[in-house]
């Protein structure tokens, strides 16, 4: 049955993009990297993203150069060689959390040793409290919770960047309908408590997943400007932003992407998988991600959902920021890993 499906999905998707699916990038020399995803330590799932970057090279001359591996749930990517060598020098691997109300399971003494170790940075999952714990359980319920602050200080002190920092969930017409976070204002306590944790760790680097979940709405934008502006090493990724995209003003998107494009990060928050059909189906998603951002035209999807949006036609210079000049510059062994898979890295 489920092969079945993702037959049916890839088919779908083939057919509702045919009149895209045979172009070729405008910019097949600008190298991508995906700063968001979720393949796991699984061998066969990496070797599966290969397929892709072979399919989306072949079919429409997109270099997905390297990708960012945050893990999946229990899986952390820790002490796994055999996966390190699977991603043959293009996968790059953080250490991650998704159980932050429980307290970080790292202790905070340890974490240079991640660091000289050769993982890139600490991915947590910090919300929304709602969806971990009910009113009358003990935990931690925001992520400025003091007994959170040694985690951050130490992360400040030594350089280790927050990778994909989860805050929140999307509000508005489609939080109802996800149950994620409906009301918006546990969305914006959410949001003021990560504030908190800025204000309180200035020299901290971090890079939230998501557009911190400030793109679905144009009012949102403006509080995004405002942070960005606040904090000048706060970072996003456009990791499953895209289906929200057509409910913004477009130019004002536009505007917000070209004034802020040494802040922002490509990131699909694509999974692991293991069916031939799927990588198909992938490709497809990520050709209608890099469409909506280079185009002007009317995509008939985005890498979730199949809302038409109209693409935003960036500039190439802000598209080599996104795509692999904002991760070079933040990360850390990005820009070496690029220069040993013989890309120019300025």
């Amino acid at each position: 049955m489920k092969r079945l499906l993702l037959c049916l999905c890839a088919s779908f998707l083939l057919v509702q993009s045919t009149t895209f699916a045979d172009e070729v990038t405008q910019y097949p020399d600008i190298p991508r990297i995906d700063v968001h995803t979720h393949i796991t330590s699984d061998v066969e799932a990496i070797e599966k993203f290969h397929s892709l970057r072979k399919a989306l090279k072949d079919t429409n001359k997109i270099d997905l150069a390297l990708w960012l591996n945050l893990g999946g749930g229990s899986d952390a990517m820790e002490n796994n060689d055999e996966a390190m060598a699977a991603g043959q020098g293009r996968m790059l691997c953080a250490i991650s959390d998704y159980s932050s109300h429980d307290g970080l399971k790292y202790d905070p003494a340890e974490l240079q040793q991640w660091l000289d170790r050769g993982y890139v940075g600490y991915k947590i999952w910090a919300g929304p409290a709602g969806r971990k714990l009910k009113p009358d359980e003990d935990g931690i319920r925001f992520v400025d919770n003091p007994a959170l602050e040694p985690t951050f200080a130490k992360m400040e002190e030594i350089g280790m960047v927050g990778a994909s920092i989860h805050i929140a969930d999307p509000n508005g017409p489609w939080g109802a309908r996800t149950k994620w976070l409906p009301d918006p204002v546990a969305y914006w306590k959410e949001i003021l408590a990560w504030r908190n944790v800025l204000e309180r760790h200035p020299n901290l680097v971090v890079v939230n997943a998501h557009g911190m979940w400030s793109l679905c709405q144009d009012a949102q934008i403006d509080y995004l400007r405002n942070t960005l502006s606040t904090f000048p090493n706060l970072h996003v990724d456009l990791a499953a932003t895209f289906q929200y995209f057509n409910l913004v003003d477009r130019d004002n998107l536009r505007d917000f992407m070209i004034e802020y494009d040494d802040r922002i990060l490509f990131g699909t928050d694509v999974g692991k998988w293991t069916e031939p059909e799927e990588t198909e189906y992938n490709r497809q998603r990520f050709f209608q991600a890099f469409q909506i951002l280079e185009t002007d035209e009317t995509i008939a999807g985005s890498f979730f959902g199949d809302q038409p949006t109209q693409g935003l036609n960036l500039p190439r210079e802000t598209l080599e920021k996104i795509y692999y000049k904002n991760a070079a510059r933040i990360y850390p062994r990005v820009k070496e890993s690029l220069q040993a898979l013989g890309y120019s890295v300025e």
